[in-house]
């Protein structure tokens, strides 16, 4: 009897990784990444106790994937970072990228309590967005990415026009920014206003 195959957790993240990004993350299962590695299924229980488990390791990848291409990215304006960024996964990663954004999982939550905090922290540095507080960025993030996820939904469906070059959604995604920072810098005027008026009104 010949010696058992050894595989170490990278292999088989990388291998469930591969399953993932051209069939979908629904289609991962311990046997058919066994399959993808020519082996049984034992190797893969001795480094992970179930599905659940190997899942985990997979989504701590896939955000490794993300912080790596946000920093090949940083140009120093986090909105146009994270938009390039967004839109590169969504081209290269196109199948993983509609089953983390399109279909009702757990995963995005996931994603989500990682990267935001680490966004929120390059946002503060930004001297266009100084002034805010962490919640009010917080707000700024949120409305941005629906423009910015929905932009990079038509990217990986292959819905934008031929003729838009990648300059070309920068120059759209700038432009919302600028549109997003100014619409709240106003609404926080307005309400220091109405702060203002009402403590004026309490004294008489």
């Amino acid at each position: 009897m010949g010696p058992k195959t050894k595989f170490s957790k990278e292999q088989i993240i990388d291998a469930a990784f591969e399953i993932a990004s051209t069939e979908g993350i629904d289609k991962i299962t311990m046997r058919k990444i066994a399959e993808r590695m020519g082996s049984s299924v034992a190797p893969i229980y001795v480094n992970f106790k179930n599905t659940d488990e190997l899942m985990e390791a997979l989504i701590e990848k896939i955000i490794s994937i993300s912080q790596q291409l946000f920093i090949e990215e940083s140009q120093g304006d986090p909105f146009l970072d994270m938009g390039r960024a967004s839109l590169r996964f969504a081209k290269e990663y196109s199948v993983l990228f509609r089953d983390l954004i399109l279909k009702n999982n757990d995963y995005m939550q996931e994603y989500d309590e990682k990267m935001v905090p680490e966004l929120i922290k390059e946002m503060q540095k930004d001297p266009e967005l100084e002034g805010f507080t962490a919640d009010e960025l917080k707000t700024i993030l949120l409305k941005m990415k629906v423009f910015q996820l929905g932009l990079s939904v038509m990217a990986a469906n292959g819905l934008l026009p031929k003729e838009y070059a990648m300059q070309d959604l920068m120059d759209i995604l700038s432009s919302a920014a600028n549109d997003v920072i100014q619409s709240a810098r106003l609404s926080k005027k307005g309400s220091r206003r109405v702060s203002g008026s009402l403590k004026k009104r309490k004294r008489y």
